[in-house]
Order: C-alpha cells, then sequence, then structure tokens
C-alpha cells in the first residue's frame, strides 16, 4: 500500500505492505462535508450569533486569535464573521502569540486579512495588535490558586465584550486547544506562562482532560485549570463569546458559535469522537504532524510525538516525518529546550525536575519517550549533528526504515498516523 504523509508543504510517499499496517489514522476521517463558507454561514445563523450582535452595539469589543502557527482557515472566518461585528464601537484585534515571536511573516498576513475583510464589512473603526511579551505594557489581575501571577495585555483591559477565534484539537498538556489559551498564556507575561508551564511536569496534565469536559471525570487537569482561573481573573463579568472551528489542511470540519464555555464543550465531545482513537500498540510507527505549519520546526511539531505515543511498546520505534524549515525552533526556546535535552537523558529528566524553566518540560518529555524507545528516526531539514546531539536518528531515505523494520521481522504491525498534532491516540482497554 502506498501511503501519504504531509510534510511541509509536500508530501512523503511510504510503500507499506497491507499485512503490515496495523493501521492508517488521519483526522476527521467522515463522510463528505459541506465547503468551508456553507459550514460558518449555518454556525452564524443561531440565536447566539443575534443575541451577540445586539450586545456589542455601541461597546468596544476585543477579538482574540490565533496566531500564524494555527491551523484556523482565517480568511474564510473573516470573511463570514467581520461583516457581524459592524455595530461596535471599537474592534480591536489580538493576535495570540503567547511567548512565539511577534513579527513573523505570517502574523503580517493576518494582519493583511484583517484589513482586507474590514474594509469589505465596513468596519473603520478598528485596531489590530500582535501580542508582545517583551515590550507590551501589562497589568495584573491577582494569583490563582495555584500561584501563578497573572500579568496580561493591557490592550485587551478596556474591552466591555471579547470574542475568541479558536481551532480545537487535542493538546498534549492542556488538554485541548481551546477558546481559554488565547488568554493564558496567548496575551500574558512571560512568567505568567512560565509558572502555568510549570504545571506541564504534572501527569494529569494532558490530552483529553479539562475543566470544560462534558464528561466529569475528565475534568481534572492541573494546567488547564490554572489557565481557567487565570482567563476569569482577566476577564471578571464580561461575557466571552467564541467561534471554534475543528480544522485540517485548511479544510473545516466543524464550527459553532456562542458563549465560550458551552461552545467549548460541544467541541471537546467532537474532538473525542472523530480525532480521538483507541489502539493496541505496536513496535513500530510512522507518524507526520500533519505538514506546516504543523511541522514548522521541532519544537512546535514536538506535539504529534507526545499525543500518539501510546500506540508504541516499550523498546519499539517511531519514523517522525517532520519537515522542520525554520530548524530546531524559536532563539527564545533554544537554552531550555534543546540544550538541555543534549544533556544525558537521566540528567535531563533529573536537573527538570529539580528546577523548571520556561520551555524545559519539551526536552523532559522527549527525553522520556527516548528513554522508552529503541529509537527515534527524524526525517527532516534539520542538520544530522544537531540531531544526534539531541539522541535522535536522522535518516535521508524514510522508506529505509520502514523496509528495515520489515527485514527484521516480517511479521512487523505498523501504525501510520498522519496529520498527528490533531489526533490523539490512547491504549485500548
Amino acid at each position: 500500500m502506498e501511503i501519504d504523509f504531509h510534510y511541509g508543504k509536500a508530501f512523503v510517499t511510504l510503500q507499506i505492505p497491507d499485512k503490515n499496517i496495523a493501521e492508517v489514522i488521519r483526522p476527521w476521517r467522515g463522510g463528505q462535508q459541506a465547503d468551508n463558507i456553507t459550514l460558518l454561514n449555518q454556525s452564524l445563523e443561531c440565536k447566539q450569533r443575534d443575541d451577540f450582535h445586539k450586545n456589542i452595539a455601541g461597546k468596544r469589543l476585543c477579538v482574540l486569535l490565533d496566531d500564524g502557527t494555527r491551523d484556523m482557515p482565517l480568511a474564510d472566518v473573516f470573511g463570514q464573521l467581520l461583516p457581524v461585528l459592524d455595530n461596535a464601537s471599537l474592534v480591536r484585534f489580538i493576535i495570540c502569540t503567547g511567548t512565539h515571536d511577534a513579527e513573523t511573516a505570517e502574523n503580517i498576513t493576518i494582519k493583511q486579512q484583517i484589513d482586507k475583510f474590514a474594509a469589505k464589512a465596513g468596519i473603520s473603526d478598528y485596531q489590530i495588535h500582535v501580542h508582545n511579551y517583551h515590550q507590551d505594557s501589562l497589568i495584573n489581575a491577582g494569583r490563582t490558586s495555584y500561584g501563578t501571577e497573572v500579568l496580561f495585555n493591557a490592550k485587551a483591559d478596556d474591552a466591555q465584550i471579547f470574542l475568541v477565534l479558536s481551532d480545537v484539537k487535542c493538546h498534549y498538556f492542556a488538554g485541548y486547544c481551546n477558546p481559554v489559551k488565547n488568554f493564558v498564556p496567548g496575551i500574558c507575561a512571560y512568567s505568567t506562562t512560565e509558572q502555568n508551564h510549570s504545571l506541564a511536569l504534572d501527569e494529569k496534565s494532558t490530552f483529553g482532560l479539562h475543566p470544560f469536559h462534558s464528561d466529569k471525570a475528565r475534568c481534572a487537569n492541573p494546567i488547564a485549570a490554572d489557565q481557567l482561573e487565570a482567563m476569569r481573573l482577566i476577564v471578571k463579568d464580561r461575557p466571552v463569546y467564541t467561534l471554534v472551528t475543528i480544522s485540517n489542511s485548511g479544510r473545516i470540519w466543524w464550527t459553532r458559535f456562542g458563549l465560550a464555555e458551552k461552545v467549548s464543550k460541544a467541541a471537546f465531545d467532537v474532538v473525542d469522537r472523530m480525532n480521538s482513537h483507541a489502539v493496541d500498540s505496536v513496535d513500530h510507527m510512522v507518524v507526520s504532524p500533519g505538514g506546516f505549519p504543523n511541522d514548522i520546526d521541532l519544537y512546535i511539531a514536538q506535539r504529534a510525538l507526545e499525543l500518539t505515543k501510546s500506540a508504541v511498546k516499550d523498546g519499539g520505534e517511531v519514523l517522525f516525518l517532520s519537515a522542520c524549515p525554520n530548524g530546531i525552533g524559536a532563539e527564545l526556546t533554544m537554552e531550555n529546550f534543546y540544550n538541555r535535552l543534549t544533556a544525558p537523558i537521566d540528567q535531563v529528566l533529573q536537573s527538570i525536575k529539580s528546577q523548571y524553566k520556561l520551555f524545559s518540560h519539551k526536552p523532559y518529555k522527549f527525553a522520556q519517550m527516548i528513554k522508552r524507545l529503541r529509537r527515534i528516526w527524524i526525517y527532516s531539514q534539520i542538520p544530522d549533528n544537531l540531531i544526534q546531539a539531541a539522541h535522535l536518528h536522522p535518516v535521508q531515505k524514510p522508506q529505509e526504515v520502514v523496509d528495515g523494520w520489515i527485514a527484521e521481522k516480517p511479521t512487523a504491525k505498523i501504525i501510520a498516523v498522519d496529520g498527528a498534532n490533531q489526533i490523539a491516540l490512547y491504549p485500548r482497554a
């Protein structure tokens, strides 16, 4: 069987004999859906949209949206949503970068799209700001019960109503990508993010768990609970509406508009049903994050490994197809992500447990996986010496890895996962 995997802005095709394929898993393999515009229009034809339109009349609206590292097809969203904002006295768009770089080509494109569709919608009184934790003025909203000091962007403080645009999928430690994350870490200080993300070392901070979950047994997630507390400190009694999508590769599969908690609950249920899978673990897995921007660098792409690692037995091997055109990651992340990962594995684990620094949850989780498996092979644009220094194994011809597995064990079973940044794999009970 030929299997295509997203790789950057192209594809990698691997030949895997049918008898060796345990499963091929991709995001949302349901039936034919309507196009993006139709789905968005359907989601906006609701009482919640009418209530929102009335509530923002003559008021200051703050729109929080994902930055250029996310999947949401914003051009389609802007085209259908911005006409609904026409009666606000001011619309302030904040691109939620958290600790990501602010001035990127992708964020500039988002700003241009807002300008284009705001003009079409007849919105003249609006502002666009890209959150920049380095230089933005911050306001102290207080502390959460977890001890996180909540410092957030002052440009959000004068809003009377919030609207969050969020693409929902499983998140390997925050439970799900969801509207709450646009507040924390989306518009918060570096120190706030560091304090919150230190909770990522807790084994209960994992995918599929969130305080908004409709299943009470799946609400306990320390990092997500802290983010929700922090959001409520920022928002106070102001309403938070949201337009959420579930999408991949520019295609929207599901979308809904309404108040944040109710819409998030519904979205989590859909993600659980369509993008979560129980699997019998095997010795070998081929996994792709889903192409650009999900594999823009190793820092971003690692999510795919965390979300799918349950599929591989101890002592097994993974072939990771991740283009990483931007290399390891932003310079800001290097010291506590990559540089710490190059130490001996046991030292990586011990040092991070004793002293957490922002981004070090990444090498901690990487080290746990490296220690458990025989090899993680990586096919990417990252120089071989950088990969090897991080206890990983570079490969130039990925087909040879698959062929080697089968030569070693002709009955080898392989799980193939494409679009893994949007998929959660659980061990079958």
